[in-house]
């Protein structure tokens, strides 16, 4: 019994040290690419002691990206990335296939929904005019008093009207305020897409920091991809410099 004991427990620890050494060749061999990160409800940010993380790429413009096809919940898919400026990989096109070369990563298909882009042209008490694209829009028309709170890469965070009962603190410092002159919608299709690296398990405490940064500045994800394109998390970077 107690040999028996002792070989199942063995067992347990060989397997548990086999992940970690796969885990660690995935790491070291894989193709690093670096994705930017989107705004999340900032309610959902942190919990426990892991993050979620909503990448440029969770969600696919299918209009843009010229693409017709519909994609099953759940299908396996690869999205073809490129690189951008900043050095962070971006969506170029979406397929089925495993792709024969490129840098690519694999992801489960979502649901496919109708999306509205959004361009709103602001003119500041300057007279300068500023065209903004925020996320989604409400409660906003043309001649409205607006505050936009801007952030990396002229990402809009949050915005106001100056009548709101409500107005938040632009907490990057950075703000646009001025007359609504136009505002512009153009229906899409989307594809949420998940990776599998949607959350990321840091040390106790360190949470809350985090939380506090996630949608005020560029937090970008650094990912080991396998030949077949699965993404693993290596680190997370902050205006550029590793987090620990």
């Amino acid at each position: 019994m107690r040999k028996k004991f002792i070989i199942i427990v063995l067992f347990q620890v060989l397997l548990l040290a086999a992940i970690i050494a796969y885990r660690q060749y995935w790491v070291a061999t894989g193709e690093r690419v670096l994705l930017g990160t989107e705004p999340v409800d900032p309610r959902d940010i942190f919990r426990g002691d892991y993050v979620t993380l909503n990448y440029e790429i969770s969600s696919l413009d299918l209009t843009g990206l010229g693409t017709a096809e519909q994609f099953r919940p759940k299908e396996r898919i690869y999205v073809l990335l490129e690189k951008a400026p900043d050095n962070t990989y971006k969506a170029a096109s979406i397929i089925r296939t495993l792709p024969a070369d490129g840098k690519f990563i694999q992801g489960r298909a979502g649901d496919e929904m109708q999306f509205s882009k959004w361009e709103v042209l602001l003119q500041d008490d300057a007279g300068k005019m500023h065209s903004l694209s925020p996320r989604w829009l409400s409660a906003m028309d043309k001649g409205d008093r607006t505050t936009f709170c801007i952030g990396e890469n002229n990402v809009v965070l949050n915005f106001y009207n100056e009548d709101a009962p409500y107005k938040p603190k632009c907490i990057t410092g950075k703000s646009v305020y001025g007359v609504v002159r136009d505002i512009r919608e153009t229906k899409t299709k989307q594809l949420r897409v998940d990776y599998g690296i949607e959350n990321y398990f840091i040390e106790e405490g360190k949470g809350k920091a985090l939380e506090a940064l996630r949608n005020t500045k560029g937090l970008k994800v650094e990912v080991s991809l396998r030949k077949d394109g699965k993404g693993i998390i290596t680190g997370l970077f902050l205006d550029n410099k590793l987090l620990k």
